[in-house]
């Protein structure tokens, strides 16, 4: 366990919190993926052994030394309380001559009378050839009591220091041994450490109400819907909810407006994308970024070379049409917008892979426990498949020319195996049926005896992101051959640790030499970039796509990271357990080519994606008059505000406030608000910190504000930021505390279980 600890954090960064060993699966691609650390395990484990055979016999001498000390000062102290207790027991069950003299024949020679090292020193050795006994030299007596001293003075310390030392849960889990680790968990009440309990705000002890009726509801059970199909169940009711905040009411932005009232956009066919692990600022690379400067100082002349600065200036050209935004690195030849919302400013709602595409399929805040478990609970909103589907009971005329009238079709495609923690009984439980689910098992079986099919794999997660391109165009002119409109969801995989390309497919070198610029992890930030651009040619097939088949004025194509990835700032591969900010600012795109050109800076997150979706099929006028009966009950239901309308900052004095669940789900919640840029990262377990920033100030966040406890945190925030971060941390751990209950309220969830 102890090589295991050292060697991960070597890694990736972080430590191993061993009560979640538990929780981590058996599956093949989780033991893959625990596999690729394996060689620093082995060193690691070699160095402590090799180190453990040298040193325990000095180290067990020592300890036995220092026991021995104190046993002869507590001999010593108790030799007259010893003796008293002796002689009343003896007086009382022994008044008898017989026993008496027993007794006093074998009275326990006294401890204090004896010392180990002054038998060495030769103060008791017995007398040779009649000779009396040496007298004991002074001098040997101050050296022997010189060392008693040593030993007596700093253990007697620390004795004391820990009879005195505060209650605080972070000092009892530091004092833990390895193998306790894992018995350390959630505090079953929900109570956060440090903090008071809050069970109500605004009055308001859960967001959980009656379900409310819908009239255009099918007949019969539906997934996803199962608190209308019984009265006994409650339902989320964001109106209920008093961390809400609404922006329905407001009109459509002003660019937008227009090109949606006048029927300009038409979204027959839909696509989310989850790129995975990318960083917000890669989508597009940019000259001037932190990266790119970055990478400048990786050269000795600070001086990108001219054969770099052209890779770099054709790494991302796809996103750069993607989100209108150029890279500056190549002005000569800029890249055409395609059209649509490009969001600067995006959280993802979970770091954990497969929390973010919960957040985003189901526009609602992942469950706060470790790994995936949202699968065995209770999804407390349908997911967009489950409301497509509902729809599609109603709109099913596939003979219809008009596409609002047609069926939907939900799909999930990737490359990669699904066989990590659980993913395959997550993707049905989010609304995906089994026949169209795409993964790289899927693959390999239709393939068996295929002799045609050249693609091989990249390495143990499965095949480059590209090899989807034939699925991709196969389902597209199977939907328009039958009349039907897809919605696919694709998690791309490439971009994932270790960050191998396909065989036959060269690397370019784009960071130089210099490993101080990021600690030795300059081949790992080299193949990231590589994947990084790699994929980018990928998402650029895919508009070659839409456009071979015909339908890329009528698709939506939304594009948006799982998580992003601390590599540059500290070295971390993963963003477990990591609270920097590039973990969670991610990119979010809106993409269609009949909209026009925006980029926002509102502070939004991946929750809001489901929502906005529907709002643009109402608004565009891309649904028939039944689903956009339901759509316009459903969309108040939702959490996160629609980001085709201004995003409400704050509303009664009350604060947008935006939730991420931290990779792997159960020791932090990070939350900021929409009308500051304050982060605050709330810890759910008492090895963690709580830890303030301000990115306004601190964008790359060197200089976080950290403590165990809350009181110590806001004294540290009142002397550094003032007044306004005080009360606004205040105000954030009091809404963190309800929020985790009502979370595991929502999702019927017992932490004690």
């Amino acid at each position: 366990m102890a090589a295991a600890n050292t060697s991960f954090f070597f890694t990736t960064g972080a430590e191993i919190h061993w009560r979640q060993a538990g929780g981590f699966n058996r599956d093949p691609a989780s033991i893959h993926t625990l596999l690729t650390g394996l060689t620093g395990l082995v060193i690691v484990e070699i160095l402590y052994i090799v180190t453990a055979a040298v040193t325990t016999p000095y180290i067990y001498n020592v300890v036995g030394y220092v026991i021995r000390t104190w046993a002869f000062v507590l001999a010593a102290a108790f030799k007259p309380l010893v003796n008293k207790v002796v002689h009343k027991v003896a007086s009382r069950w022994a008044p008898g001559r017989k026993v008496f003299e027993r007794l006093k024949i074998y009275e326990p020679v006294p401890l204090g009378d004896y010392d180990e090292e002054e038998d060495k020193a030769g103060l008791h050795a017995a007398p040779l050839l009649d000779q009396p006994a040496p007298l004991p030299a002074e001098k040997t007596r101050s050296k022997i009591w010189l060392k008693r001293a040593l030993v007596l003075i700093p253990t007697g310390l620390i004795f004391f220091l820990r009879l005195i030392r505060p209650y605080d849960e972070s000092y009892w889990f530091l004092s833990q041994t390895i193998v306790a680790s894992p018995f350390a968990g959630v505090d079953s009440k929900g109570k956060l450490a440090g903090m008071a309990d809050h069970a109500e705000i605004d009055g308001k002890s859960t967001a959980l109400t009656a379900t409310p009726k819908f009239d255009w509801m099918p007949e019969g059970e539906w997934p996803g819907f199962r608190d209308w199909q019984d009265d006994k169940y409650k339902h989320y009711n964001s109106s209920y909810d008093p961390l809400h905040i609404s922006n329905l009411d407001q009109d459509i932005l002003e660019p937008l407006r227009e090109v949606l009232a006048n029927g300009d956009v038409k979204i027959k066919h839909i696509l989310v994308f989850k790129m995975e692990s990318t960083r917000q600022d890669v989508f597009p690379f940019k000259n001037g970024s932190y990266f790119h400067e970055r990478i400048k100082q990786s050269y000795g002349d600070k001086t990108i070379p001219k054969k770099v600065q052209k890779r770099l200036a054709n790494l991302t050209r796809t996103a750069e049409r993607l989100t209108g935004a150029q890279s500056g690195l190549n002005p000569e030849n800029p890249v055409k917008p395609y059209g649509g919302i490009s969001m600067t400013n995006s959280y993802t709602g979970g770091t954990f892979t497969l929390k973010s595409i919960e957040a985003t399929t189901c526009g609602l805040s992942p469950l706060v426990v470790d790994f995936n478990h949202e699968y065995e609970h209770h999804i407390y909103q349908p997911c967009m498949p489950h409301v497509l589907d509902v729809l599609s009971a109603s709109t099913n005329n596939s003979k219809s020319k008009d596409f609002v009238d047609w069926p939907w079709r939900p799909r999930f495609m990737q490359t990669i195996t699904d066989t990590y923690d659980h993913q395959d009984r997550l993707t049905p439980a989010l609304g995906f049926h089994d026949e169209n689910i795409l993964t790289v098992e899927v693959i390999d079986k239709q393939h068996t005896n295929d002799t045609t099919w050249k693609a091989e794999k990249y390495n143990f997660w499965g095949y480059a992101d590209k090899e989807m391109g034939s699925y991709l165009k196969d389902a597209i002119l199977e939907a328009e051959h039958k009349h039907e409109r897809l919605f696919v969801t694709h998690l791309t995989g490439i971009t994932h640790h270790p960050w191998d390309l396909p065989p036959h497919v060269d690397y370019h070198e784009l960071i130089g030499s210099l490993t101080n610029s990021f600690g030795g992890k300059n081949d790992g930030l080299n193949r990231y970039l590589n994947t990084v651009g790699f994929n980018d040619r990928w998402y650029a097939r895919v508009l070659e796509i839409l456009e071979e088949t015909g339908i890329a004025d009528e698709t939506l194509f939304v594009l948006t990271g799982d998580h992003g990835i601390s590599l540059l700032e500290d070295g971390n591969v993963t963003p477990y357990d990591n609270p920097l900010v590039t973990n969670f600012h991610v990119p979010l795109v809106f993409a269609h080519p009949k909209l026009p050109v925006i980029e926002l800076n509102s502070s939004v997150t991946s929750v809001q994606i489901l929502p906005t979706i529907l709002d643009l099929l109402k608004e565009s006028g891309s649904l028939d008059e039944h689903s956009a009966r339901a759509i316009r009950d459903l969309l108040p239901m939702y959490e996160g505000q629609s980001i085709i309308r201004p995003i409400v900052e704050k509303k009664d004095d009350k604060s947008y406030w935006q939730f991420t669940v931290m990779n792997t789900g159960g020791s932090m919640v990070a939350m900021r608000s929409a009308d500051k840029q304050y982060r605050l990262i709330v810890p759910l377990v008492p090895e963690v910190e709580w830890r303030f920033t301000d990115i306004a100030k601190d964008p790359q966040e060197d200089k976080p504000i950290k403590s165990f406890a809350l009181e110590p945190l806001i004294s540290a925030i009142a002397t550094r930021h003032g007044k306004e971060a005080v009360e606004w941390t205040h105000d954030a751990a009091r809404a963190a505390q309800w929020w985790v209950r009502d979370n595991w309220r929502r999702y019927e969830f017992d932490p004690s279980a």
